[in-house]
Parts: structure tokens; C-alpha cells; sequence
């Protein structure tokens, strides 16, 4: 048999269950089916570990791309006030300038830049600045949007923290994954040795029908 500890995760399933049902169906001895039984059960958590970490793989994909999206259609709504602030500010509309100047202090680049979770501290300051300001005459001549987009950037910082979960969800997953599979080799391991001991060496007929049932497989 190869050294468990070099097997793959897959080849670690491929061989558990044939050693399993070798050891159930040609031993009798108490060790051997209490090493069979906790290499099962070990088994089915390395195959849990695994659907689960393909559930939260698709999870991290959708929640990244959702927030990407949302996050391009939120960056030309942030560039669209600015800029119809300042149109208005051009025509002559003071208030709308002082506005447009505690909003985007430093113009809307400031705030769609790709930085990733850099852009959350903008995007919380602006939301807090069209809250403080949702009754100024300007942005009241610009509603409903200024509200609507006040809204969306609080949903677009929700949902950021939602996929920073799911990340850690993953991150979680990859490490009971490794865990799983190690206490797999360790169980499998064990009932090898057992078989061994029970049958009198590996170079026994009891051992040879018993490893024969995974021959191949690793």
C-alpha cells in the first residue's frame, strides 16, 4: 500500500471505502471493526469537509461577482452627481457649488477608484454627507436620486460586509478540509497497522486480502 500521507484528498476517498468493507467482511476481531469504524467515520467528514467546500466556492464567486456589478453601476452614479452639481455650479448655483465641495471635497475619482475595500471609508463618508444634507435645497432639486443613491451605497457596504463573511466562510471550510483529510490518513493508518498486528505481519495472506481490496486505487 503507498503512504497514506502522500495520497490526495480524492485518492484518500478512493481507497477508504474498499479497505473498510475488506476489513468488515474478512475480520472478525474487535480492533480491526473499531478501526474500521473510525476510519468511516472519518471518511464521511473528508467527503462533508469536501461539499461543503464547494458550496461556499460558488457562494464567494456569486457574492464577488454581485458586488462587482453593483459596484460599477454605483461608480457612475456617484460620477453623475458630482457632475450634476457641478453643472448646476457652473450655471451660476452657489448652492449647488457648496454642495458639490463638501461631497467630493477632492472630485468623484476620489471615491470610484479601484482599491477595493479601501473605497468602503469613502463610500460611508458620502453616505453620511447625503444624509446630513438631504434637505439642502440642491439635492432636493435633484430627487428622488440623491436619496436612492444614499440608500444603494448603504446596501453596496452591507453586501461587501456579507462577501467578507462568506471569505471567512471559505477560509474556515480550507482548513477543516486539510483537518478532515489528515484524521482520514491517521484513521486509515491505524487500521492498517491493526490489520497487520491481527494478522500476523504484512507479508500474511490476512494482510494481502485485505490490502488487495484497494490495489490500484491510490
Amino acid at each position: 500500500m503507498p503512504s497514506y500521507s502522500r495520497l490526495s484528498r480524492t485518492a484518500l476517498l478512493s481507497v477508504a471505502t474498499p479497505l473498510i468493507l475488506s476489513a468488515r467482511r474478512n475480520r472478525t476481531e474487535d480492533l480491526v471493526l473499531s478501526a474500521a469504524d473510525a476510519a468511516e467515520l472519518a471518511r464521511l467528514e473528508l467527503e462533508a469537509s469536501l461539499r461543503g467546500r464547494r458550496v461556499v466556492g460558488v457562494e464567494l464567486s456569486a457574492a464577488a461577482a454581485a458586488a462587482m456589478a453593483t459596484e460599477d453601476s454605483l461608480d457612475r452614479r456617484v460620477v453623475a452627481l458630482s457632475r450634476a452639481l457641478g453643472g448646476l455650479a457652473d450655471l451660476g448655483d452657489g448652492e449647488s457649488e457648496l454642495v458639490r465641495d463638501q461631497l467630493f471635497p477632492k472630485g468623484a475619482g476620489e471615491l470610484v477608484r479601484r482599491t477595493g475595500r479601501a473605497q468602503v471609508p469613502e463610500y460611508t463618508m458620502l453616505t453620511d454627507g447625503l444624509a446630513a444634507l438631504a434637505e439642502h435645497p440642491a439635492l432636493v432639486r435633484l430627487a428622488p436620486y440623491p436619496g436612492a443613491l444614499r440608500a444603494d451605497l448603504l446596501g453596496f457596504i452591507d453586501a461587501l460586509g456579507d462577501k467578507d463573511s462568506t471569505r471567512d466562510g471559505a477560509t474556515g471550510a480550507v482548513r477543516g478540509l486539510v483537518e478532515a483529510a489528515d484524521a482520514l490518513r491517521a484513521a486509515l493508518q491505524h487500521l492498517d497497522r491493526t490489520v497487520e498486528l491481527v494478522s500476523g505481519g504484512l507479508s500474511s495472506e490476512g494482510y494481502a486480502l485485505w490490502a488487495g481490496a484497494a490495489r490500484g486505487l491510490g
